[in-house]
């Protein structure tokens, strides 16, 4: 039997160490994925805190005399981020009201770069002896 080869069965030597490969790639992909989903959802929870004090600053100063929105510039800057809008809505007598203020802040992704944020929040002064 000239020309004929006899078919030989191929080693399995090795698999194993494709599989091992092919695992720790995947692991560190889900891990790189988790970091930096808790990264974006860490920033963003700041940025809605910086959002909610801004707005308790701005509230604050309601009835004083003195300019909500520059309070609540202040507190948004020292937790850097940026005021992008204030919104101040008073009663006749200018003595209670509600602030709406929105801020803008970044936070940089692993393998995506930097994304941009934004948190909205909304606080009041009530007149004295109103209920709440």
């Amino acid at each position: 039997m000239i020309g004929l080869r006899r078919a030989t069965l191929r080693d399995d030597t090795g698999s194993a160490s494709v599989w091992v490969i092919a695992f720790a790639l995947l692991t560190t992909t889900l891990t790189l994925t988790a970091l930096a989903r808790g990264a974006a959802v860490g920033a963003r929870h700041e940025l809605e805190r910086s959002a909610d004090l801004s707005a308790l600053a701005a509230a604050q100063q309601i009835g004083r005399g003195k300019d909500p929105c520059v309070a609540a510039g202040v507190i948004a800057q020292a937790n850097h981020a940026r005021l992008s809008s204030c919104l101040l809505t008073m009663d006749l007598s200018e003595r209670s009201g509600t602030v709406q203020v929105v801020l803008e802040g970044t936070v940089t992704l692993p393998l995506v770069g930097i994304q941009g944020l934004h948190a909205h929040a909304r606080a009041a002064r009530l007149p004295a002896g109103s209920p709440g």
